[in-house]
């Protein structure tokens, strides 16, 4: 196997490497160490952000409700009114989520809420919902710090192949899962 399909399959694309390991440096360097100071007693919903809101975000947003939990999603660049991506509403499908009636939801649809926690998938989202919810009453954290073996990037697999698709499905998966067990 060539290097490059391995980063592929593991990272995306090349691209999607080096923003890896960039943030991962920041993140050894503790520049997202208050993104985990989460006040859980405050949580009242679940807020799932990405890109495009047709991946990664309606994901979390499955995995948290079935888990029982209150949970929306949105994107943050989508024209809205579009359907999960199909390899999205396989893979839940596959793994016991439904992603069948996910219509997407643009970043004006969203109306905070008081306990709301808005959960991004990468760097540039928390930068984006710092400066649009810096007044609201909000808590904002990164998926990825909720993992076993913490992360602070997960490239968006839209243009990725079905491996790597199927790679950054099942981490939104098991942070969503290990985040709702600190809501327990």
């Amino acid at each position: 196997m060539s290097v490059s399909h391995v980063i592929k399959n593991r990272f995306g694309s090349k691209k999607g490497m080096l923003r890896y390991f960039a943030y991962e440096v920041l993140r050894l360097l503790g520049f997202y160490r208050a993104l985990a100071q989460i006040d859980f007693a405050q949580v009242k919903r679940l807020v799932f952000v990405c890109h495009g809101n047709i991946c990664r975000s309606p994901l979390g947003e499955a995995v948290a409700r079935k888990q029982g939990f209150t949970a929306i999603s949105f994107g943050l660049d989508t024209r809205g009114n579009d359907p999960a991506d199909p390899r999205a509403i396989a893979w839940a499908q596959a793994n016991g989520y439904n992603l069948q009636e996910h219509i997407t939801q643009r970043v004006d649809q969203y109306q905070p809420q008081e306990g709301d926690l808005l959960i991004g998938m990468e760097p540039k989202h928390i930068h984006g919902l710092r400066a649009r919810f810096a007044q609201a009453p909000v808590q904002i954290t990164l998926i990825g710090l909720w993992l076993e073996s913490p992360l602070a990037y997960l490239h968006d697999p839209y243009n990725a192949n079905g491996e790597y698709f199927e790679f950054c499905e099942a981490i939104v998966q098991k942070a969503t899962l290990r985040f709702a067990n600190k809501l327990l």
